[in-house]
C-alpha cells in the first residue's frame, strides 16, 4: 500500500487501521525544509531518530549529539563522499560551505627556501662559483572534526624564497591553518663566492622547515651543499625536498667546458630552489639561485 501523504491528527479522532498503515507505518521519516525547521519541530531529538532535509537532499540521523548526513537523494554512492579543498594562496576556510562533511584531514606545507646565487667578479677564466640549494618546507598534518573548527578559519600559505645573484637565497615563509596546524619554511642556501683560486671551496645548503603544530609533524630535507674541487670541477646544490617531493636538480661543471646557469626553481609545493653556478668563461654578472616553491594547504573532507 502506498503512503497517503501527510495528515495532522486531532485530539479525540478515531485512528483506523488504514490510517496507521498509510500515515504512520509507511511514513516514519519526517521531512523538513531545512535544519532551522527541523530544530524548531524536534526540540529534543532522540538518538536514532531520522529525518529528511529538503535543503541538502540528505537523510539525517541523530547520533545522540548532532544530526548527521547519512544518505543523499542521489543514492548510497554519495555516503562515502570525499572532497579536497586546496589553498595555493592565503584565504579563509568556511565550514558552512560543506554541510555534508563531518571530518577533516588538514595538510600544511611551508614555503621552500631559495638557492644561493653564484658570484662573478670578472676574474680569470676557469674561476668557478657554485651556490647551495634551499631547504624544503616542513609539513604538519591534523585530523579533526568539522564541529571542532571555528566557523571561519584563517589559512596562510607561505611564499617560497627568492633567488638572487651573488647573495644567499631568502627563506621560505610559514604556512598555517588557524592555530591547529603550523609548518615553517625552509631556509635559503648560501651563495657561492669566487676568488683568484676558486678551488676546494663550497657553500652550505639551507635547513629544511619543520611542522611545529599538529598531529603528524615532518621535516623538509636540507638543500644540497655546493663544491668546487681542486681541479675546478664541481657542482651547485640541489633544492631540498618537501613532503610533496622535488627534483634536487643541480648544475655540474666538467674539467672542460661550462655549465653555468640559474638554479632550478622548486618544482612542487614547498620544494627548495637549487643553487646557481658561474664561471668566468661566461662574461657578465653571476647567476641567481632558483626560487623556492610556495607552500600549500590541503583540506580533505569526509
Amino acid at each position: 500500500m502506498a503512503p497517503a501523504g501527510y495528515k495532522t491528527f486531532v485530539a479525540g479522532a478515531i485512528l483506523t487501521a488504514a490510517e496507521v498503515n498509510t500515515y504512520l507505518m509507511q511514513q516514519t521519516v519526517n521531512v523538513f525544509a531545512d535544519s532551522t525547521a527541523r530544530d524548531a519541530a524536534i526540540t529534543s531529538p532522540s538518538e536514532g531518530q531520522v529525518c529528511y532535509d529538503l535543503s541538502t537532499n540528505f537523510i539525517q540521523i541523530y547520533d545522540g549529539s548532532a544530526w548527521v548526513d547519512i544518505l543523499s537523494s542521489a543514492g548510497a554512492a554519495t555516503t562515502n563522499r570525499v572532497e579536497l579543498v586546496k589553498f595555493t594562496a592565503t584565504g579563509v576556510f568556511s565550514k558552512a560551505s560543506y554541510p555534508w562533511a563531518s571530518y577533516a584531514e588538514i595538510t600544511v606545507v611551508g614555503g621552500g627556501g631559495a638557492g644561493g646565487g653564484a658570484e662573478n667578479n670578472g676574474l680569470a677564466a676557469n674561476d668557478y662559483a657554485a651556490g647551495a640549494g634551499g631547504g624544503g618546507g616542513g609539513t604538519a598534518i591534523v585530523y579533526t572534526t568539522l564541529a571542532s573548527l571555528a566557523a571561519a578559519e584563517t589559512v596562510t600559505v607561505g611564499a617560497g624564497g627568492s633567488g638572487n645573484i651573488n647573495t644567499d637565497g631568502t627563506d621560505g615563509a610559514q604556512s598555517s591553518f588557524g592555530t591547529i596546524a603550523v609548518a615553517t619554511g625552509g631556509t635559503g642556501g648560501q651563495a657561492g663566492p669566487v676568488d683568484t683560486v676558486s678551488r676546494g671551496q663550497g657553500a652550505t645548503g639551507g635547513l629544511g622547515g619543520i611542522g611545529t603544530t599538529g598531529d603528524l609533524l615532518m621535516e623538509g630535507t636540507r638543500g644540497g651543499h655546493s663544491w668546487i674541487s681542486s681541479g675546478e670541477t664541481g657542482f651547485s646544490g640541489g633544492g631540498g625536498l618537501s613532503s610533496f617531493g622535488g627534483n634536487m636538480s643541480s648544475l655540474v661543471t666538467p674539467e672542460s667546458g661550462d655549465l653555468s646557469g640559474t638554479g632550478a626553481d622548486g618544482a612542487v609545493p614547498g620544494a627548495g630552489g637549487a643553487g646557481g653556478m658561474d664561471s668566468n668563461i661566461i662574461s657578465g654578472t653571476g647567476f641567481a639561485g632558483g626560487d623556492g616553491a610556495d607552500g600549500i594547504v590541503v583540506v580533505k573532507l569526509t
